[in-house]
């Protein structure tokens, strides 16, 4: 049922790309540049037109999309590495094509006994900025030169749950510990936190994704290097997803 619903609505975002033509797309020099000279996406209007020319450029709302899975978006709330809040909203994003690996993970884990639980995907620039302006460490936070995956839609920090208990499953640090038992290659620790970091990893990788060394609840998706960098807060977005959504529904009745 998910997986048709998200069919669906890349079905009928591409039939809206067909009126757009190659000169209408987003080109790199048109955009405007942050002070730390990388070119972003900002405002929704250019966000609307970059999904008119490619639909794969949608940032979809997991909650819709995976609706079986957990949420604990910390940044929404004081629980963070900051200890305050930074999002408005505990709304989590993703690019389509990173959606729909993480939907094949979920259907991965589900056989084994595991869910999802999610805690960041697509990430404002501008919040980027702020971190690394805080931490100024660019082993555990994105230089703003080059921006984060996450600031493109395809990156996912998350981590599995015991679909018998609903309760996360035990891994080697917790979220957002900048330490070393936060790196894929620890190998100390509880044996079992082992097991589910491999089991979790091995699902991610069959579905895409890439590790990041120094955060084993972090995940890139493949083919990223191509993607823009997006700098536009939650509401908007879901602003521009419900118009395309309503554009697609009248288009239907038709």
């Amino acid at each position: 049922m998910v997986m048709s619903c998200y069919r669906q609505w890349s079905v009928c975002l591409f039939m809206l790309t067909l009126s757009v033509s190659v000169s209408g797309q987003i080109q790199k020099e048109d955009l405007p540049v942050s002070r730390y000279g990388l070119p972003v996406i900002k405002g929704p209007d250019v966000y609307e037109k970059m999904i008119r020319a490619d639909s794969a450029n949608v940032l979809l709302d997991m909650r819709q999309i995976l609706p079986s899975a957990a949420f604990d978006v910390t940044y929404a709330g004081t629980n963070n590495f900051l200890k305050r809040k930074i999002y408005p909203t505990a709304d989590l994003f993703m690019r389509a094509p990173a959606a729909h690996a993480l939907v094949k993970v979920s259907e991965i884990l589900r056989k084994k006994g595991y869910g999802l639980l999610l805690f960041d995907g697509y990430r404002p620039y501008s919040v980027t900025e702020l971190f690394y302006e805080e931490i100024k460490d660019t082993t555990f936070v994105a230089d703003p030169r080059k921006g984060s995956k996450h600031n493109r839609g395809m990156a996912i920090d998350l981590t599995m749950t015991d679909l018998r208990t609903g309760q996360p499953v035990l891994m080697p640090s917790g979220y957002d510990e900048a330490s070393e038992r936060a790196y894929h290659n620890y190998n100390g620790g509880d044996p079992q936190a082992l097991k589910n970091r491999a089991i979790l990893r091995d699902a991610m990788l069959q579905a895409g994704f890439q590790i990041f060394v120094y955060e084993w609840w972090h995940y890139d998706f493949r083919g990223w290097e191509s993607c823009k960098t997006y700098d536009i807060w939650h509401d908007d977005i879901r602003k521009v997803n419900e118009r395309l959504s309503s554009e697609i529904n009248k288009k239907g009745k038709r």
